[in-house]
């Protein structure tokens, strides 16, 4: 055996024997590929003409499948949508729990409170900017299929324990505004970063994201921290880490430039 694997091994070398090629892509990359096609045509349609308009036959002939495809691979057009949202979401195909990708983690430990929230600012940010335009398709979906409203349910109370998850760190660290109940915090953080707020400020007044961040940021640190600066090292990296004021947040005794409320001039 040693002997014939010796010797096709050296005719292979001098062309004896044709080199075995490597295999076309089999099945399971064909079908990656198809449902690749089939969540992208999707996403445009539901963007372009809303949920109640498309319809699965529309995704089929865009993608360039039997419609039978469509239904096979996600059952109807709402598991279709909320597969959609949550590939558009992540920004990969096969998206992790928002818990376990690397900014998450990174997140729960990072060294400051300012790091933590300028983290959770930056990327869940990043994830509003990706998904935003389907939340119509979203709204629409749900009041008209009970799956896709539970999924959206899911999907609120995910973000809020993440939002839990990032107080936790900050009181873990001991930064936490005096007085300042975490559950309250978190009701606080929910509000602020709450969908309402994104559609209001870059949505709808057209604010750039990196100034939605910073304002954000700023806010967040004025809402949940100690009296203090912001931090340079907390911004490092950061899209918006430049926006924001040096003196943004308001010292005891100082204006450092806050409105007549009491809010700090957060951007630049």
């Amino acid at each position: 055996m040693l002997v014939f694997s010796l010797v096709r091994t050296l005719a292979t070398i001098i062309g004896v024997v044709p080199a075995v090629k490597s295999p076309p892509p089999g099945r399971a990359a064909r079908a990656r590929e198809t449902r690749r096609r089939l969540l992208a045509s999707a996403r445009a349609l539901f963007v372009a003409q809303g949920y109640a308009a498309t319809t699965m036959e529309q995704i089929a002939a865009q993608a360039g499948v039997a419609v039978q495809t469509v239904y096979y691979g996600f059952g109807t057009k709402g598991r279709l949508l909320c597969e959609v949202v949550e590939v558009t979401a992540a920004g990969e195909d096969a998206p992790a729990p928002v818990a376990q990708r690397p900014w998450a983690i990174a997140m729960r430990a990072a060294p400051s409170a300012q790091r933590v929230l300028a983290l959770g600012v930056e990327h869940g940010t990043a994830i509003y900017e990706r998904v935003a335009s389907l939340w119509p398709a979203v709204g629409a979906a749900a009041a008209v299929d009970s799956a896709v409203e539970q999924y959206w349910r899911g999907v609120a109370a995910a973000r809020r324990a993440g939002m839990g998850r990032m107080v936790a760190r900050v009181a873990e660290l001991g930064q936490l505004r005096p007085g300042l109940d975490p559950a309250r915090a978190v009701d606080v953080v929910a509000v602020l970063v709450g969908h309402d707020v994104f559609r209001g400020l870059v949505l709808d007044a057209g604010w750039p994201a990196p100034a939605y961040k910073a304002w954000l940021f700023t806010t967040l640190v004025h809402q949940l921290l100690p009296p203090g600066h912001p931090d340079p090292a907390a911004l490092a990296g950061l899209s918006f880490g430049d926006l924001v004021a040096p003196a943004a947040v308001p010292q005891p005794g100082l204006s450092s430039g806050a409105s007549d409320a009491g809010q700090p001039d957060p951007v630049r």
